[in-house]
């Protein structure tokens, strides 16, 4: 794993956001063995943002490569309908296990899952496989994975960016305190719409 990972820092360094984009893509496609992103992600993020406009490239190359590779194993198991992909479900390198436990987090929390999802380890690519056993709309899909995807990247792309600027504690303490109006309202205005997104997804969630 460690190799893997080594492997995709020199590319990456070699080849910029293009390599970053191949690796989210091979990341969710699943068609490969996982590679470590909780490592990779965030050196790919030092290598590769150095001020606002590599931030936004690096955000866009992660989010593009990350989206459309979802949708492999998406329409891997999603039957019918699959566009051709179906004959790659074999080719899928995830354990029963994971998959299990896909499926139980996108019964659990329905569609709102493929967005949020995107920010746990265990969780950003597997829970497509779900997604598509579920004929989850395909637009729905490819919104959820690209809003969450951006959030995602933009999070650990900004904490990589600022932390090496500054202590990450103290840029919130310097935050909070120059601008206590404007971080209460972003953090409210965070919640509120999380919140909102969270209770709209479970009201619909048994109409994929």
């Amino acid at each position: 794993m460690a190799e893997f990972g080594t492997a995709a820092l020199r590319f990456i360094q070699l080849y910029g956001p293009l390599a970053l984009l191949l690796f989210t893509f091979l990341e969710t496609s699943m068609l490969f063995p996982f590679f470590p992103s909780e490592v990779v992600v965030p050196a790919a993020a030092a290598l590769l943002i150095v001020d606002p406009i590599s931030f936004v490239v690096f955000v866009a190359a992660a989010t593009l490569g990350g989206t459309v590779g979802a949708y492999v194993p998406f329409y891997a198991f999603r039957g019918p309908g699959s566009r051709g992909l179906g004959h790659l479900r074999e080719r899928i390198n995830v354990s029963e296990d994971a998959t299990e436990r896909g499926r139980q987090w996108f019964r659990r929390w329905g569609t709102s899952s493929v967005c949020w999802g995107r920010f746990l380890p265990g969780l950003r690519s597997v829970v497509s496989i779900p997604a598509g056993l579920a004929r989850m709309s395909p637009a729905r899909f490819g919104l959820y994975t690209a809003v969450g995807s951006v959030l995602f990247y933009a999070a650990v792309g900004a904490v990589v960016y600022y932390g090496r600027q500054r202590s990450l504690f103290a840029a919130a303490g310097a935050a909070a305190t120059d601008r206590p109006a404007l971080t209460t309202a972003v953090v409210v205005i965070g919640l509120a719409v999380g919140l909102l997104f969270v209770a709209r997804q479970r009201r619909t969630e048994r109409g994929y």
